[in-house]
């Protein structure tokens, strides 16, 4: 490694990321000729092939492929390295960069608490999004992620959250119309009300029941999910965020209990981010106050707003 400066892996990275030395010049200021020239020092150094070129197109060879991956994941390490070192106060200070579930969860209970983390720690920008493709943790640019589910990759730091709940409800009135729903296999003639999940899996104990929503509605909104079971739609799969209120209440009738399912609910960011205080510190914030608002979230029949 000796002889392998990093100037050349970083060169390396730019036209890797930008996928040719033209992008990659624009964006570093550098000129195509010295990038290429570090871009061979570096091939020659490890005495491999990292990039195939033609006049037309570049791309990663195999050997390519994993070099970048591992650099990349390397560079990270050294930033955050770099800003672990250079907090010499206590204030907490910087860019975290979250990625959360959506709806209720995420934008009527996570947000607030965000946002009062924010106005505690004014030296702190979170940037949050709500898209919903699982990303890769340790490839991505996020330094905290809230994943519902079961979480694969043991590496990860990961602290939980809440366990949240999901239920099968319908509305009174559909129900006398369409008789009561005892088992599992009764939804199967009746319209259902779901979301991007065609299939639902029920689950009681070690047993498994698999229904198709061939009728009904695809709605991709919890809000308008509800408001479909409570005009009477058909049956829908919430998580009690959305409807333990209109249970309570007799809005909304909650069939087949015993196959309600209880899912993790947790904060997950990559072990070379959880040095940081400031990841850390918006981690145990969102640990400290978020069962209380999921709690308050229970009790109402509308959606949470913003918390003074």
């Amino acid at each position: 490694m000796n002889n392998i400066s990093w100037r050349w892996v970083r060169a390396f990275l730019l036209v890797a990321e930008h996928g040719s030395f033209t992008a990659a010049a624009d964006a570093s200021g550098q000129s195509k000729a010295n990038l290429s020239q570090q871009v061979t020092e570096l091939e020659q150094a490890l005495q491999v092939q990292l990039l195939h070129r033609t006049t037309r197109s570049l791309r990663l060879t195999q050997i390519g492929e994993g070099y970048f991956e591992r650099s990349q994941l390397a560079f990270r390490q050294l930033e955050s390295a770099a800003e672990w070192a250079m907090q010499s106060t206590k204030e907490l200070k910087g860019v975290i960069r979250m990625n959360s579930v959506g709806g209720i969860i995420g934008e009527e209970l996570i947000a607030p608490l965000v946002f009062r983390f924010q106005q505690a720690h004014p030296g702190v920008e979170v940037e949050l999004d709500f898209s919903s493709p699982r990303v890769d943790l340790l490839s991505s640019h996020y330094d905290l992620v809230v994943r519902m589910g079961v979480l694969e990759d043991s590496s990860l730091v990961a602290r939980s959250l809440h366990r949240v709940t999901t239920r099968y409800v319908a509305s009174p009135a559909f129900l006398a119309q369409h008789g009561p729903v005892r088992e599992p296999a009764d939804l199967r003639g009746l319209p259902l009300i779901y979301g991007s999940v065609e299939h639902w899996l029920l689950e009681r104990g070690t047993e498994q029941q698999l229904i198709q929503a061939k009728n009904g509605f695809r709605i991709t909104s919890g809000r308008a999910m509800r408001q479909a079971a409570l005009s009477g739609l058909g049956v829908t799969r919430l998580t009690d965020a959305y409807v333990q209120a209109d249970i309570d209440r007799g809005a909304l009738v909650e069939v087949l209990p015993e196959w309600s399912q209880t899912t993790q609910l947790s904060l997950v960011c990559p072990p070379h981010r959880f040095q940081l205080q400031r990841v850390r510190g918006l981690m145990d914030w969102l640990k400290s106050h978020f069962a209380g608002v999921y709690a308050s979230a229970l009790q109402q029949t509308q959606p949470l707003g913003p918390m003074a």
